[in-house]
Order: structure tokens, then C-alpha cells, then sequence
């Protein structure tokens, strides 16, 4: 079996197959890599990720796939070819895990559905990542992220108050998947210790949406009250949200009472008999505009820097309003590995979200994302393939 780069996670020794596409499965397997998995990403030859390409691309690299494919090996095989097909199920033989994410019957049109599967391999862990649930009203229709933000509802509480609902800018339905993927794999591992046997898991894209309304699903149910949006506000909070200083914007949630008399004393709201305003939640809620307007005016002439340093020091919750470059300027992300920079070919580095977590006994050594094609001849030989045979199987293009 290859050694992962981090061949002394708590995942050494277990072989995925990762034959998804996109971003919730090839992220799946980047944190399965991370805990120390050797991932095999299986690519068709002409039929490629499309991630491949999504920009910026440089000297053939696409960020986005960096980002979820780091640390794996990668493979061509053509699973409609059924020289590829047998040489996809001698992988299947030798792998613990399998990640897909085909739209329902698709693997079975290749002759390698679930059953065939747990028959050349009854131990394996059949991750079926999906856009639906088997039996609700759109199973077999294709999932994307903002077609599942907006059928879920997610849209509609993203956006400003009297705006438009809008897509929120971070793939949180494929990435959540992703996630939602990983326990699900680590589950079923558990779970195979414990008997033995193969398990097949399906996570998908509308039970991660729905986990992530989680509350606004129960409090219509319990009110019948359909929640809004309120832009970067909260609709039972005030002050909570943006607020414009003299060079940017700080987001401030001063949510509770308690709160509320800090940032008082802090930005001096008090009126000129020395009455604090609103002091009540209710009250806030009631005069949003008014309380937002009272903080806004109290820091729109402030430089925000003096403004932070103001309020992190009452203990008021507050950040600055960063773009991606702002935030990944912060040094000490290096240091803790919130932030991972990854060595390429041709001495060019790209900077990754680090692993998900810290622990002893995860030490984390990333590779960079496999080139297509790059590892098929290597693994070819670990499955026992003579160099002829492997000469036959490019010549016939089952492979590569």
C-alpha cells in the first residue's frame, strides 16, 4: 500500500477511491488525505473536472482545485470502456473507501453499481454523495449550489432587508457536503470495525441546506412566523451587523443588555442627561433604525483601527470588515496552520485553508493536486500490472 504524505494520521493504511467531481466529494477527499488516507483520484481522459479550469489557472493549476485535491494521487481511467471498467474494479479490490458523486444509476450503466461493488469488495464504505434523498420529489434531478440555496430557502435569508434574495458567496451546500461526507466515512469505518461488513452512506446537498436552517426550520414550525433577511444584521438582535467608519467597516453584535451598556459607555450613546437608550432588547428590536443610527454616527467620523481597539477592550464583539486579502495579510495564520502554503512545480507556492483541526496526532504534510495522468502507471504496477500490460491498456485507451 503507497504511504499517504501524512502516512501517521489516524487514516494510514486506508486506500480511497475519490471519483467525484467538483467540490463536495474531491473536498471529502482532500480531508480524508489530510488524516492521513491514500487517495486515488480517478479522472475520465477527455471528460475532465471541470474545476480543472475554473480561474485563476496558472501554468495549468486551477486554485480551486488545489484547494480540494491537494495531497492525492491521480489516475485516467475510462469506466465505459470495459477493459477500464476491470481495471477499476481491481482498484475497487484493493481500496477501503469509495467517494462518488453520479447522479442516481450512472455507475450502474458502467457495469459497477453498489451490489457489484460489495461483491468484488464487501468491506468496502460506498460514499454516494447526492444532490437529493431517494424518495423525495426531485431525486434524480442534478444538484447545484445555488439552485439548492434557493429551493431550501437559504436564499431568502441571505441579502439585505429590502433587497433582492442573493447566492452567499461561499459554497457552503458543497463544502458542508463535504464535511457532512467525511463523518459519514469515518461513521461507516467505525461501523465496519464493528461487523465486518461493507456500509454504503448517502450524504447530500438538501440534507446539508437543511442542517444549515436548522433554527429557521424549527421556528416556523413551532410560530408559523416565516423568517427574513436582514443583511449582516440578525433579526432578533440590535445593535448586530455593519457599521461604516471614516476607512472601512467594522461588523459590531452587541446583542444582549449587557452588551448594550458596554458599547453605551464605549462610543458614549448616552444621552445629555446620562440616560441610556433603548436599554431593553425588546426596545432595540422595536427601534432598530433608530439604535443603528445612534452607533452608525457615533463611528462613521472614527478611523476603524480606533474604533476596534475601543471595543475590544469594553469586550464587545466586533471584527473588522476584511476582504480575502486583509485577512489572509494576519501572520500568525501561517504560525497555526489556519493557513497552509503548498510548494509547486517550477518553484510556485498557492496558500491553502489548513487542516480542520489541530491535534498530536495529526501531522499534517501536503502534496500538491496530481497533474491528470500522473499516477496511473504507478498504481497501475501496486494493482500488479506488468509495464506490457499497462502499454496494452494505454493503447487500447482504457487508461490514461
Amino acid at each position: 500500500m503507497h504511504e499517504s504524505p501524512n502516512s501517521k494520521g489516524p487514516l494510514a493504511g486506508i486506500r480511497v477511491i475519490d471519483l467525484s467531481r467538483v467540490l463536495a466529494g474531491p473536498y471529502c477527499g482532500s480531508v480524508l488525505a489530510d488524516l492521513g488516507a491514500d487517495v486515488i483520484r480517478v479522472e475520465h481522459p477527455t471528460q475532465r473536472d471541470e474545476v480543472r479550469t475554473w480561474a485563476p489557472v496558472v501554468d495549468g493549476m486551477s486554485a480551486a482545485f488545489a484547494a480540494v485535491n491537494h495531497s492525492k494521487r491521480g489516475v485516467v481511467i475510462d469506466l465505459a470502456n470495459a477493459e477500464g471498467a476491470g481495471v477499476f474494479k481491481k482498484l475497487i479490490a484493493s481500496a477501503d473507501v469509495l467517494v462518488e458523486n453520479f447522479r442516481p444509476g450512472t455507475l450502474e450503466r458502467f457495469g459497477v453499481g453498489h451490489d457489484t461493488l460489495l461483491g468484488i469488495n464487501p468491506r468496502l464504505v460506498h460514499c454516494a454523495i447526492r444532490a437529493f434523498p431517494a424518495g423525495t420529489a426531485g431525486e434524480k434531478l442534478p444538484g447545484y449550489e445555488a439552485s439548492m440555496q434557493a429551493r431550501t430557502g437559504m436564499m431568502s435569508l441571505t441579502g439585505e432587508h429590502d433587497g433582492e434574495p442573493v447566492r452567499c458567496g461561499v459554497s457552503v451546500v458543497d463544502l458542508g457536503t463535504g464535511l457532512a461526507s467525511v463523518i459519514a466515512v469515518l461513521s461507516a469505518l467505525r461501523e465496519r470495525d464493528r461487523t465486518g461488513r461493507g456500509q454504503l452512506v448517502e450524504p447530500a446537498l438538501l440534507r446539508t441546506a437543511a442542517n444549515f436552517i436548522n433554527y429557521q426550520i424549527a421556528g416556523y414550525s413551532l410560530a408559523n412566523v416565516i423568517p427574513e433577511r436582514y443583511g449582516s444584521g440578525h433579526q432578533l438582535l440590535a445593535p448586530y451587523g455593519n457599521f461604516h467608519c471614516a476607512d472601512g467597516a467594522v461588523l459590531i453584535a452587541a446583542g444582549n443588555d449587557r452588551l448594550w451598556a458596554k458599547l453605551c459607555e464605549a462610543l458614549a450613546l448616552y444621552d445629555s442627561a446620562g440616560n441610556m437608550p433603548y436599554p431593553m432588547l425588546a426596545l432595540r428590536i422595536a427601534n432598530r433604525d433608530a439604535v443603528n443610527g445612534l452607533v452608525g454616527a457615533a463611528v462613521s467620523a472614527r478611523k476603524r483601527q480606533d474604533v476596534l481597539e475601543v471595543l475590544i477592550a469594553a469586550g464587545i464583539p466586533c471584527a473588522p470588515v476584511n476582504n480575502i486579502a486583509e485577512f489572509m495579510s494576519d501572520a500568525t495564520l501561517e504560525r497555526a496552520h489556519v493557513l497552509d502554503t503548498l510548494r509547486l512545480q517550477d518553484d510556485k507556492s498557492v496558500t491553502l485553508a489548513g487542516p480542520l483541526f489541530a491535534a498530536d496526532f495529526l501531522p499534517i504534510h501536503r502534496r500538491e493536486p496530481p497533474r491528470l495522468d500522473q499516477h496511473t502507471d504507478e498504481v497501475l504496477r501496486e494493482l500488479g500490472y506488468a509495464e506490457t500490460e499497462i502499454q496494452k491498456l494505454r493503447g487500447s485507451r482504457a487508461v490514461g
